[in-house]
C-alpha cells in the first residue's frame, strides 16, 4: 500500500468511529468529517470508507470475537473505544489487503489518540489486536459459520431461509453486502417529463435509464452532484428507490378521493399520490414527528403538491379518534427494521433482537388496525414494509385476514415477485430487481 498515516488522518478516522454511532446514516458522519479534515476524495477517503462498510456490516460478529477475547461487554465501553476493538478485529482477523505495517501504524496512531482522554484503558485496543494477531479467531459453530459467511445475523438468516432457498441466500448476502442499491428518481408528473429528465442526464454524462417497472421512474449509475442537477432542485424529480416508488403507484389516487399516508414525512410517498391524482384529490399527510413532518412540506412546495396535502401532526395509531370511515385509500408504510435496507445501512443488521422485532410488530398491527377503521366500505388499503422479515409483512396480514372479517386480500400482479408465504402478496429483493427489499399487501374494505 505504501501510504504514511499522519496525525490528522488518524484523528479523522476516530472522529467519525465515534460519531457515527450516534448519527445515522454514518455516510452523512463520514462526509462531514473527511471534509473538514481535508481527507474526502483523497487515497484515505477509499481506504477508510472501505473499514466502515466493514465494521457496519460485520459488527455483531466483531463484537462477540471482542468479548470472548477481552472477556468484557463491549456496550459498558465508552465508544470510541469500543468502535476501535472493532477496527482492531476487522485489522487482525478480515484484513483483505494484507498490509500489517499499515495495520499497525493505524492500531498504534488511534490508541495514542485514545490515551489522552482514557489513559491506560486505551491499551484493550492494542492488546486485542495482538491477541488475535498471535491466536487467529476461527468460527465454533454452525451459526457462526453461516454468519461469518453470510455477515447476517444469525436470527435474520432463520427468517430468510423461510423465504429462499440455500442459493438464494446467497445471492442476497453477497447483494447486501457487496452491491451498491442503483440509485433513481421519480419523475414529477406536475412539472416534467421522463424523456426530458433522461436527456440532462445525458448531457451531464451520467449513465440513466426508464425503469421497466415502475412508469415516471429514472434508475442511473455512478456520481451526480445534487447541487447541480437542475430537475433535482426545481422539483421536477425526487430522490426514491425504484421499490419505494411503486407503492404510489400500486395504491394510486384520483380526482375527488380523501387519500391518508399514515407515517408520511419525509414525503415522497406523499407528493407522489398528489402528483397521481394531478393536485385533484385530498391526500392527509399523518406522521407523529414535527420536524419530519417540516420536511413533507418543503419538499410539497418544492414538488408544487402543497395544494393538495393536508399535514397533520399524530400518532397513526390513534388516527381514528378523529377520522373514521371517510378515507377512500389509506398508505401504511410504517416504521420497521429496515431489514430490506441493509446495502444502504449495514449497521441495521445487528441491532436486530427478537424483542425489537416484537415491538415492530405490535406497533405495525394497531397501525393496520385503524387504518381499516378509517376507510369507507369499498376502499383500498396498501401496506408496505421495507423489511425482508415475514413477521413485518406475511404473518402480519395473514393475522389481521384473520381477525377482521371486513377485509379481502386484493391480488398483487407484479411489478415483482409473488411471496411464497402468501400469494397475492408481493416482495422486491436486492439479489434480483436491484432495489431495496420491500414487501406489498392491497386490501379491500368490504
Amino acid at each position: 500500500m505504501a501510504i504514511k498515516l499522519g496525525k490528522k488522518h488518524v484523528k479523522a478516522f476516530i472522529e467519525v468511529l465515534e460519531e457515527s454511532e450516534r448519527i445515522k446514516p454514518f455516510q452523512v458522519v463520514k462526509r462531514r468529517v473527511f471534509s473538514k479534515y481535508g481527507v474526502l476524495g483523497t487515497r484515505y477517503d477509499t481506504i477508510f470508507t472501505a473499514l466502515l462498510y466493514k465494521i457496519y456490516r460485520m459488527q455483531g460478529i466483531l463484537d462477540k470475537i471482542a468479548e470472548e477475547r477481552l472477556r468484557l461487554n463491549l456496550s459498558r465501553l465508552p465508544v470510541a473505544l469500543r468502535q476501535s476493538t472493532r477496527l482492531a478485529v476487522v485489522l487482525a482477523v478480515f484484513d483483505d489487503v494484507g498490509d500489517i505495517e499499515f495495520n499497525r501504524a493505524l492500531i498504534g496512531g488511534i490508541v495514542r489518540l485514545l490515551e489522552a482522554r482514557f489513559g491506560e484503558k486505551a491499551g484493550i485496543v492494542v492488546d486485542l489486536y495482538k491477541s488475535l494477531e498471535k491466536e487467529p479467531w476461527r468460527p465454533r459453530s454452525r451459526i457462526e459459520e453461516l454468519e461469518l459467511r453470510y455477515l447476517l445475523p444469525g436470527l435474520l438468516i432463520k427468517r430468510l431461509e423461510k423465504l429462499l432457498d440455500r442459493g438464494e441466500l446467497e445471492l442476497f448476502a453477497k447483494a447486501v453486502n457487496t452491491r451498491r442499491p442503483i440509485l433513481g428518481f421519480r419523475v414529477n408528473r406536475l412539472k416534467a417529463s421522463v424523456k426530458v429528465v433522461l436527456r440532462v442526464f445525458e448531457e451531464m454524462g451520467v449513465e440513466a435509464w426508464e425503469s421497466t417497472r415502475v412508469p415516471w421512474h429514472i434508475r442511473y449509475r455512478g456520481q451526480l452532484d445534487y447541487n447541480r442537477f437542475k430537475p433535482l432542485l426545481r422539483g421536477e424529480v425526487v430522490p426514491q428507490d425504484e421499490a419505494s416508488a411503486a407503492a404510489g403507484e400500486l395504491l394510486g389516487a384520483r380526482p375527488g378521493e380523501l387519500v391518508v399516508d399514515m407515517c408520511a414525512a419525509p414525503g415522497g410517498k406523499t407528493t407522489h399520490l398528489a402528483e397521481i391524482a394531478s393536485n385533484r384529490a385530498t391526500i392527509m399527510a399523518l406522521d407523529v414527528f414535527s420536524d419530519r413532518m417540516e420536511r413533507l412540506i418543503e419538499l410539497a412546495r418544492k414538488t408544487g403538491t402543497i395544494a393538495s396535502i393536508v399535514p397533520v401532526i399524530g400518532d397513526a395509531r390513534r388516527i381514528s379518534t378523529f377520522l373514521r370511515l371517510h378515507a377512500n385509500r389509506v398508505l401504511l408504510d410504517p416504521p420497521c427494521t429496515s431489514t430490506g435496507a441493509l446495502a444502504k445501512h449495514p449497521e441495521a443488521r445487528w441491532r436486530l433482537t427478537e424483542e425489537a422485532i416484537k415491538k415492530q410488530v405490535e406497533r405495525q398491527r394497531a397501525m393496520l388496525v385503524e387504518a381499516i377503521e378509517i376507510l369507507k366500505p369499498g376502499g383500498l388499503l396498501l401496506y408496505t414494509v421495507c423489511s425482508v422479515l415475514p413477521e413485518e409483512g406475511e404473518y402480519n396480514i395473514q393475522w389481521i385476514l384473520e381477525n377482521r372479517k371486513d377485509v379481502e386480500l386484493v391480488p398483487l400482479q407484479g411489478p415483482y415477485d409473488e411471496s411464497p408465504l402468501l400469494p397475492g402478496t408481493m416482495r422486491a429483493w436486492p439479489h434480483r430487481h436491484d432495489t431495496t427489499g420491500f414487501f406489498y399487501a392491497l386490501l379491500r374494505k368490504r
